[in-house]
């Protein structure tokens, strides 16, 4: 979301908790919801209700719906529908979108074709040519654009990228030498520096869909500002956006697929309490709702309850610029060793979330022997409280310090609150370290922590952006986003520029074990603190029916729903 950034800049921060519903889930669940009878069985209403909409809840606001300036999920949930790129996730499997087939490659896997869609219009009017890829991706890496995710064109190994992003490069800023272009109008041309194992599936990523450029340009500073400054090509558009209160999404019958979506409106309401938003689930307002840990037990036994297992990972931002005893790694550890993550997820989230010392998580990609990333990995910084006790006792002795105050800062939900004060009674256990919470709204949290004003960032989270551990791994490499601020990691840099390497060579056995040994570093160095990989429990409606949660793209596809009579 993935060397990625020439300066230090943090991207996709996510919140999971008490923010908004994410499914991640490799394998995927399809609720077969039905009503009930007086008697309490399971009795299917067959007939459609008259509207085929839905209501949900966030609890955040939309911060943009600007495809190249987007770094968080809320956005990038209404950019995936509004604006899908060459390929996408459809109902767990990867499929061809603005894309009449799957690319073809030639023969060293650097150089990929695909056909644009003959039957595509902006909701202008304006048909859909290739054009519109090849400016949406020089937009996207363009210096002057400022984009937090220009990196992405250098993880997709995009001819030039990387020079191009480069202050110090002979071609600095000079878009047109990106590797992509348009042979005529419905045939896009991507070259390689080398071939990548991933490249497709990244390709379903939103910073890879498409511009109109007349528009745009058109638009100038107002664009993506309001619905009204907005195409879509997607199944649907951007209807209205109440700032700070909700917006909303409608068909797109121009939509090349249209006769596929059956979900005619979706609204979004931003309600951050968990308890306004189980009444408003109660009254039938809203279809869909994630749990609070509290609430789960009243539920995990009706057919309304669903969890879904996730892929995301959270982790604490540490800033040694801010907080220069960061930089000592027993200080580091010691923090990490003194978190009891089963009592995190088991009792204050309760969500299906798991423990994670760990940053590839579980189920979510296998090497070239067929085995899970996780197999054969424990948890690298077990500890404990004595252990983590003893190692802070020696941090202060050996650099000279016998107390440390640090800034904790957090969002403003409930459940973001709960957290932060377990969270706090934990590191205070050990002696001298004194914890302030700050709470902040979301939009002012992004730009606290993009701006690296935060001391210990409590919400930097990561969802996949493609099928390989590097999503994750590349993260922390100095030349990405890299949450370790102010520490030296570049015996981790080493392991990263491997794994890369190898797989330039196409060596995926000693490529997998590179990146194996990375994540080692990685966390028994502390450069980061992982706390937990997600899960969600949820509620919805048993006149509900087809909501599928995904791994990738659209993680809560629900188009092809139905809503029947209740």
């Amino acid at each position: 979301m993935e060397g990625k950034f020439y300066k230090p800049l943090a991207v996709l921060l996510v919140f999971l908790i008490g923010l908004f519903v994410v499914g991640c889930s490799d394998s995927g669940s399809k609720n077969e919801n039905s009503s009930n009878d007086e008697k309490g069985s399971k009795q299917k209403n067959e007939e459609l209700a008259d509207e085929q909409v839905l209501h949900f809840v966030r609890t955040a606001d939309l911060p943009t719906v600007d495809l190249s300036m987007a770094t968080d999920t809320t956005s990038g949930e209404v950019l995936q529908r509004t604006h899908p790129g060459l390929i996408t996730f459809k109902n767990k499997e990867i499929v061809p979108e603005m894309a009449a087939e799957m690319p073809k490659k030639n023969k060293d896997g650097t150089v990929y074709t695909f056909k644009i869609r003959e039957d595509v219009k902006w909701s202008n009017g304006d048909p859909l040519t290739a054009q519109d890829f090849v400016f949406a991706w020089q937009r996207l890496i363009d210096p002057k654009t400022k984009s937090q995710y220009a990196y992405i064109m250098g993880i997709a190994n995009v001819k030039n990228a990387n020079k191009i992003m480069n202050e110090e490069s002979d071609i600095y800023g000079q878009v047109d030498k990106l590797g992509v272009k348009a042979i005529d109008d419905q045939t896009l041309q991507v070259t390689l520096e080398s071939p990548i194992p991933y490249f497709t599936s990244l390709m379903a990523f939103n910073k890879f869909a498409p511009l109109n450029a007349d528009y745009v340009k058109k638009q100038g500073e107002n664009y993506a500002k309001e619905p009204e400054n907005l195409l879509t090509i997607g199944p649907y558009k951007l209807t209205n956006w109440d700032h700070g209160v909700g917006w909303t999404l409608e068909k797109n019958p121009d939509y090349y697929a249209a006769d596929e979506v059956n979900i005619t409106k979706a609204t979004f309401k931003v309600v951050k309490e968990k308890n306004t938003q189980l009444s408003l689930y109660k009254s039938d307002e809203i279809q869909v709702d994630s749990l609070s840990s509290e609430q789960v037990n009243a539920y995990k036994d009706k057919p309304d309850f669903q969890q879904v297992p996730g892929n995301c990972i959270f982790w604490w931002q540490l800033n040694a610029e801010n907080v220069p005893e960061f930089k000592y790694a027993k200080v580091r550890k010691a923090m990490s060793m003194v978190i009891d993550r089963e009592s995190l997820v088991n009792v204050l989230l309760n969500n299906g979330s798991i423990p994670a010392q760990y940053v590839v998580p579980k189920d979510f990609a296998k090497g070239p022997e067929g085995k899970d990333f996780r197999e054969g990995t424990g948890d690298y910084l077990p500890g404990g409280v004595e252990e983590a006790k003893k190692l802070w006792e020696e941090a202060k002795k050996e650099h000279g310090f016998d107390k440390l105050d640090v800034e904790y800062v957090t969002t403003d939900g409930d459940s973001a609150a709960e957290m932060g004060e377990y969270m706090a009674n934990q590191l205070e256990q050990l002696d001298g370290l004194n914890i302030t919470i700050k709470k902040l709204p979301w939009n002012a949290y992004l730009d606290y922590v993009q701006n690296h004003k935060q001391e210990l960032d409590a919400g930097s989270g990561w969802c996949p952006d493609y099928k390989d551990p590097m999503t994750f791994l590349g993260y922390w490499h100095s030349q990405g986003p890299n949450d370790a601020v102010g520490m030296k990691t570049d015996d981790y840099d080493k392991l990263i520029d491997q794994a890369r390497q190898y797989a330039k060579e196409q060596k995926p056995k000693k490529r997998w074990e590179a990146l194996k040994k990375a994540e080692k570093v990685l966390i028994e160095n502390a450069y980061t603190i992982p706390t937990y990989q997600s899960g969600e429990s949820m509620i919805i409606k048993p006149y509900v029916e087809g909501i599928v949660f995904q791994s990738f793209g659209i993680e809560t596809y629900f188009r092809e729903a139905k809503v029947y009579k209740h």
